[in-house]
């Protein structure tokens, strides 16, 4: 079962309307709403779910952070997440369950690393 977070919609995309900038654990972080069944507001909150779309190689190193940080890459989607891979679970702003990582990664496993996506998806 996926976790839900609550999260604050702090700006919405006037082109694009299914980007979406939430505050979630005290981090800001530009998504892909991929699910959402009702019209959100801004600067509402909501209790949401995470998922990571992943590239197809070579998407995690070794931090040299030992925090949950989140740094966007160009105008996208795309990000850099900071966080402690914990078995099946990688621990960054929230908590990536059952993204296998650790499968491709075992090595890695009890790190801090840090995780290239393609984008985050969230569903509302």
């Amino acid at each position: 079962m996926t976790k839900k977070y609550e999260a604050l919609v702090v700006e919405i995309d006037e082109v694009i309307e299914e980007a979406v900038v939430l505050l979630v654990n005290g981090v800001i972080v530009k998504c892909f709403a991929s699910y959402c069944p009702f019209k959100i507001e801004l600067g509402k909150q909501y209790e949401v779910e995470f998922d990571l779309v992943l590239p197809d190689c070579d998407f995690v190193v070794v931090a040299q952070e030992t925090s949950t940080l989140v740094e966007m890459i160009g105008d996208g989607f795309s990000c850099a997440l900071y966080g402690y891979l914990d078995g099946s679970v990688f621990r960054s702003f929230v908590d990536f369950a059952d993204q296998e990582i650790h499968y491709e990664y075992p090595h890695l496993n009890e790190q801090y690393v840090k995780i290239t996506v393609d984008r985050i998806d969230v569903s509302f």
